[in-house]
Order: structure tokens, then sequence, then C-alpha cells
């Protein structure tokens, strides 16, 4: 099962351009990250409940060379690591890096676009308004786990699906914004499969004679979520030093998934190739071309070097 956890990794991903996708409170997924944009990840750690296993007590002794050895070598990534976060805030251009993630996706929690109705939406979103696009988006989410348009109140939270149809119009508008340009959509593909592969997971748990069928459809879910998320590096490569996490993920997703069932690297490359064509035709209809231009600055493109170096100093 896709946990929280890891979307939160995801999020990490995306979270210098999403800054605007809404889920289930007043913040967006980004919003859980200490100091976005600024390269300081908080790091999750998942621990079973309830479990049963015995907690062995701790013997201390005298600390041994190689115990030592270690500490000295985390000692000193830390160092470097905090180097590099030091040099990320100092920098010149930090201003300029912040506004640049801001322009490419503002917030819509509260705006204009949240107090407009389905109709008034869907008739500005026909007008190619991305930001319309989004929020249909958003609020048919919404409409999938909690049958309200509404923002829903954080204590009827549900991580159950409760109606496909709302979910595949998520995606549609999702797909709209992301063709007209909407950085943020990647990540919308990858939190709206999700949830689907979630809901198959739980009916896997709970109906076990239907283990093989819904294993398939799980596989079959993962491999169109990580295609999505592979499908960010070909059409912003410009952002590739800030998307290395998210090639990290998929080479961990790729190795192991919810369905249990073996990955097949031609069967999901001919599944990438058919996406990237469809996307690449879909943009053509609009003439637009394949991959997004962004206006980077040198500053910028430091800084997204020093994000880089930061997440891998950190694993």
């Amino acid at each position: 099962m896709i946990s929280r956890a890891w979307l939160f990794t995801v999020a990490v991903v995306l979270s210098v351009a999403v800054s605007g996708w809404f889920w289930h409170d007043n913040s967006s997924p980004a919003d859980s990250i200490a100091d976005t944009g600024k390269g300081t990840v908080t790091p999750t750690i998942e621990i079973a409940e309830n479990s049963k296993t015995p907690i062995t007590p701790v013997t201390e002794g005298p600390a041994m060379a190689s115990d030592i050895s270690s500490d000295s070598a985390q000692q000193s990534v830390q160092v470097e690591c905090d180097d590099i976060q030091q040099q990320i805030n100092t920098h010149p251009a930090a201003e300029e890096f912040r506004q640049f993630n801001q322009s490419l996706s503002s917030e819509l929690i509260d705006s204009y676009y949240e107090q407009l109705n389905m109709d008034e939406l869907l008739a500005e979103a026909q007008t190619a308004n991305v930001s319309a696009m989004r929020m249909l988006s958003e609020k048919y989410l919404r409409y999938a786990q909690f049958q309200s348009y509404s923002k829903p109140d954080k204590s009827l939270f549900d991580e159950r699906l409760k109606d496909r149809s709302a979910l595949a119009q998520s995606r549609y508008w999702n797909e709209q914004a992301g063709l007209h340009g909407y950085v943020g959509a990647f990540f919308g593909f990858a939190f709206t499969y999700s949830i689907e592969i979630s809901e198959l997971t739980q009916q896997l748990n709970e109906s076990p004679e239907l283990a093989n069928e819904l294993a398939v459809q799980i596989r079959d879910l993962e491999y169109q979520l990580a295609a999505y998320m592979q499908l960010a590096f070909d059409v912003m490569p410009q952002l590739t030093d800030i998307l290395l996490p998210l090639e990290m993920k998929i080479k961990h997703f790729q190795a192991g998934g919810a369905s249990g069932l073996p990955f097949e690297p031609q069967e999901y490359e001919q599944i990438y190739r058919d996406l990237y064509a469809q996307w690449q035709y879909k943009r053509a209809q609009l003439g637009l071309p394949p991959q997004f231009e962004f206006s980077l600055t040198p500053g910028v493109r430091q800084l997204m070097a020093l994000e880089k170096q930061l997440y891998s100093c950190q694993r």
C-alpha cells in the first residue's frame, strides 16, 4: 500500500513547484515539509501500531572503534549538509528562487476560484483558465473521497474511494491543467493513482479470494503512477536537479510495490512510450511543444544544483 509517508517523499520532489495543490485540509502536501524551498526535509518514520515484538533492553558497554568511526562519519556528513544548507539560505538569489517557486504554482485555497460553483468553474475552464481547471480537479477529488465539493472537515478524513467517476473527472482536469503548463499536475497524477491503489489494496486485504485479479489491477495502476513521475523528467528537463528524489523514488517503486507482482520492464516501457506519445499529441493539438520551458537565471540554476547536493547529502 502506498502510505502517506510515501506521498510525503513524492511531495518533497515537487515541493518547489507544487505549493497550490489542496487535499484534505487548509494546507498543501508541500506545507508539511519544514522550510519548503529551502531544502530542509523532515524525515518520516513509520512505526507499526500494536506491535507484538518484545522490546529488547539495551545494555551499555564500552564504545567500539567501529562505533566511534561511524559516529565520526555521521558528524562529517552532517557538517557537510549543514554547510550546503547554509549556502542555500544565504545565497544572493534566495529570494529570486522563492519567487520562481511561487511562479510555478499559485495557491488556490480560499481564492476566487474556491468560491465558484462547478458550472461556473467549468465555464472558466473551457476558456483555458488553468486555475479553474485546477480547482475543478481539486473539487472532483474531494467528491471522490468525501461526497462533497466543499473543503472537508479533517475529522471526516477517510482514505476510502467513494466515487470512481469523480476521481476520473479529477484526473481529467488535472491533465488539462498540466497540458496547459501547470507543473503541479504531475504530483496530482501521483496522488490520484495512489488513492486508487490504496482502495484496491484494502479490498485485497478484505477479499483474499480476489488476490490475483486485484494484484494485476494494482500493478497496472503502479505502472501508470511511475510513468507519470517519469514523464516529469522528459517534460521538464530544465528542472532535473530538483527532480533527483523523484528518480530515486521511481527506482525504489520499480523494485517492489503494493501488488506483490514482479516488475516487467518491457511492459512498463510500452506503457510509458504510449503515455509520452499521448502527451506529445495533446500538447501539439494546443500548438505547444511537449516540453515546458522556464526562464532560469544563473542564480536559480545554482540554487537548484545546491538543492540536488543537499538531497544527495541527506541520503
